[in-house]
């Protein structure tokens, strides 16, 4: 179980759960979410299976660094979701993050699909831009890469590592018909980049249709 300090953050992340559930952005069992405790070896994460409209602070879990349950919880009761790797991997590349969010928008599914071919979605020029952590000004360049879906994480892994050895900053990734994940120092910070995205994604929809 979760101690008390733990709970309190939890209760944060089910906050932000919950919400982005009614925002339709984590349709009945998908998406998963995870925050790092003080403690550098345990990691809340939530349990896969589970309808995100429905989650509640029974439904986080604890692993450890590499993607281990902890005790007290059973193995061969709850589980993490596949794609707990995908978290582990951020963490460990990027070790002051704090948070890592994956949603399944309507509208970042169906543009993954459409940029699939190009690998990317690009944007410069929004002022919304600034919401993503380190930007100052709307005349940075974002890009989100979009990388093939697979069962096998290893395989996104392989596709998305490139991406990392650029210059330019990346706040996010899309996995062709499948979803959004970012990624920050705290909650609040990757809920906003999550929000920052999907209206992103909403400009991309418009100017399509202009």
């Amino acid at each position: 179980m979760l101690d008390e300090i733990q709970k309190t953050l939890a209760s944060e992340l089910l906050d932000t759960i919950l919400f982005f559930n009614q925002k339709g952005w984590s349709p009945a069992t998908s998406t998963n979410y995870s925050v790092k405790t003080s403690n550098p070896e345990k990691i809340i994460i939530s349990r896969s299976g589970v309808d995100k409209s429905k989650f509640n602070l029974n439904d986080f879990i604890l692993i450890d660094p590499k993607g281990q349950l902890l005790p007290p919880f059973n193995p061969s009761i709850v589980k993490s979701s596949a794609e707990t790797e995908i978290h582990t991997y951020l963490y460990q590349k990027f070790p002051k993050i704090n948070c890592v969010l994956h949603t399944h928008s309507v509208l970042g599914t169906v543009l993954s699909r459409v940029f699939a071919h190009e690998k990317l979605l690009q944007f410069e020029g929004y002022e919304i831009q600034k919401g993503l952590e380190g930007n100052k000004t709307h005349e940075t360049k974002t890009i989100i890469p979009i990388v093939p879906n697979s069962q096998d994480m290893k395989d996104i892994l392989f596709h998305l590592d490139p991406f990392f050895n650029q210059d330019i900053k990346i706040h996010g990734f899309l996995i062709e018909g499948h979803g959004l994940y970012t990624w920050g120092k705290d909650i609040p910070t990757t809920k906003r980049q999550i929000e920052t995205f999907e209206f992103l994604f909403e400009c991309t929809k418009q100017m399509r249709k202009i």
